[in-house]
């Protein structure tokens, strides 16, 4: 269910960017032109995050990542005199938006299954969500909503849960409590760029329920399926353009408040040209040459124990690490300090000692 509420935040983390229509009131259309690039950093620096205030200084040039994400809208059509349009992270479409001059609402978020996975369903939102605030410091925003949708229970998938008497169909509510605030600015200083920008303290609450119905009869069966969480809490800190309304940053944070990913802008500026992110296992070393600490992002493995081995341009092997993938994403951090400069070669391995990749790693002169 974690997946599922982050692909959510995610979408509407990229709504939050487009508040640069927004403040500098530009037509819909041209923002189809283009592409937005957005990267991942998932060990961030722990003092990312800092008490509220004005005029404050937010250092995130440290910040890496192996990849961007792309971001477009993409016109849909007309239909009964509404405009409407889909917002495509990647490759895959994650939200459904409708348009009205100026302005734009999100009414449907496409989101993976969580009771027979491997399939996307269609969530309506009720009311229509806002996606954009871009307030100045002091100012709040709530959102109240509900995200539902409505399956036919199927027949030809395994899903985490069958009931002894398959059911006609199921449905899923998440009730949503969004707090917004605007705590702090101040300069924000990122690998690309420098930028002016209000931070937004955000916190928000999802409840989910889940029915079956056989007949005319719905059932909650909630607690019953394993692996769903009825609450979350999710804490967020975003920093938006003071002069665009555009998004920067969004640092996601634990229950001490410490950060534990980061995404944010790669580019200075919007951009037609993008890479994709992988959907196929890999690795990645970042940053890449280094000259002490490297960081190995795993991509899209099966759950399960993976090694990492570190060999020397003689085949030795002169490092090891042993790390359990239980996310999409799973990024550790090695030590390369104490070993000589030159170029290494780096080994993913699952359990049974099958190497899925290899690839290179430089070690430079401090």
């Amino acid at each position: 269910m974690d997946a599922m509420i982050n692909r959510i935040i995610l979408s509407c983390l990229f709504m939050f960017a487009l508040g640069i229509i927004h403040a500098q009131q530009m037509n819909w259309s041209r923002l189809t032109e283009d592409t937005l690039y957005y990267g991942m950093d998932y060990l961030p620096d722990q003092r990312l995050s800092t008490t509220p205030g004005p005029a404050q200084t937010w250092d995130f040039r440290s910040l890496k990542a192996p990849y961007s994400l792309s971001r477009r809208i993409i016109m849909s059509g007309v239909r009964e005199g509404k405009t409407y349009a889909n917002l495509v992270n990647g490759k895959q479409t994650d939200a459904i938006m409708a348009i009205d001059g100026k302005s734009t609402q999100m009414i449907q978020v496409i989101e993976d299954n969580p009771v027979c996975p491997g399939g996307r369903l269609t969530y309506s939102l009720t009311p229509a969500y806002k996606p954009f605030f871009s307030g100045v410091l002091g100012e709040h925003y709530t959102y109240r909503g509900k995200m539902v949708t409505t399956f036919a229970w199927p027949r030809n998938m395994t899903c985490n849960w069958t009931p002894p008497q398959l059911p006609d169909s199921c449905r899923i509510t998440i009730t949503i409590a969004e707090e917004t605030a605007v705590d702090a600015e101040g300069t924000l200083y990122l690998p690309t760029e420098i930028s002016q920008v209000y931070r937004q303290k955000v916190n928000v609450k999802r409840a989910i329920k889940i029915e079956t119905r056989t007949g005319f009869l719905w059932r909650d069966v909630t607690t019953l399926i394993p692996g769903v969480r009825l609450i979350t809490n999710t804490s967020l800190l975003r920093f938006v353009s003071s002069t665009s309304g555009l998004q920067l940053i969004e640092v996601e944070l634990d229950d001490q408040q410490m950060p534990v990913r980061v995404e944010f802008k790669t580019h200075p500026m919007v951009t037609r040209v993008f890479t994709e992110e992988p959907d196929k296992p890999d690795i990645f070393a970042y940053p890449n040459p280094t000259y002490d600490i490297v960081r190995f992002q795993l991509s899209d493995l099966p759950y399960g124990k993976y090694k990492v081995k570190i060999f020397n341009i003689l085949g030795v092997a002169v490092s090891e690490v042993e790390t359990e993938v239980d996310q999409r994403r799973k990024a550790i951090s090695v030590d390369l300090s104490e070993m000589q400069r030159g170029t290494y070669l780096f080994r993913l391995q699952d359990k049974s000692g099958r190497t899925i990749k290899t690839k290179r790693v430089v070690l430079l002169e401090s």
